[in-house]
């Protein structure tokens, strides 16, 4: 901050760094997950979300259909799909040097802002797009519940 308590902005005597703009862009997406109370806390239940968005994986390239499948076991909160949908358009709006590294900004986002008790995001490109699948999975360390967790792999 300067003397007059004024925030470094864009003028040339406080340039804004590149870690300052990367951590700018993570609030801007991250702005658009506004949660709900989950209705039913006592209780461990899936909430499975899907959908197609394009990506772009360089600044000039083509855009890549990406199918995606979010599932998650809530805690306190619950993601509503307008804020998932509003969210995923914001995220299709930036280029991505890689998929697996769209796949973790979605995980970290949502991990940090939902808080789920489980949390799994699988991207899949089709083999137009260069046919890659992939998954990235998290879970709080103390807790578990096996037969939820079974019933995951037959759906």
């Amino acid at each position: 901050m300067s003397d007059d308590d004024t925030p470094p902005g864009p003028d040339p005597e406080h340039p804004i760094s590149s870690l300052d703009r990367r951590w700018q862009a993570v609030g801007e997406r991250r702005a658009h997950l506004v949660t709900a109370d989950n209705p039913a806390i006592a209780h461990d239940y899936l909430v499975e979300h899907r959908g197609r968005l394009k990506l772009r994986f360089s600044e000039d390239g083509p855009p890549a259909t990406v199918l995606w499948r979010l599932r998650y076991v809530p805690d306190r909160l619950v993601l509503p799909r307008h804020a998932l949908d509003t969210y995923m358009t914001h995220l299709a709006a930036t280029p991505w040097p890689l998929p697996e590294a769209a796949a973790a900004a979605v995980i970290a986002d949502i991990g940090s802002e939902v808080m789920p008790r489980f949390l799994q995001l699988v991207l899949l490109l089709d083999a137009t797009s260069g046919g890659l699948r992939v998954t990235f999975e998290e879970r709080r360390p103390n807790w578990s519940n096996p037969a939820l967790m079974a019933r995951l792999a037959l759906l």
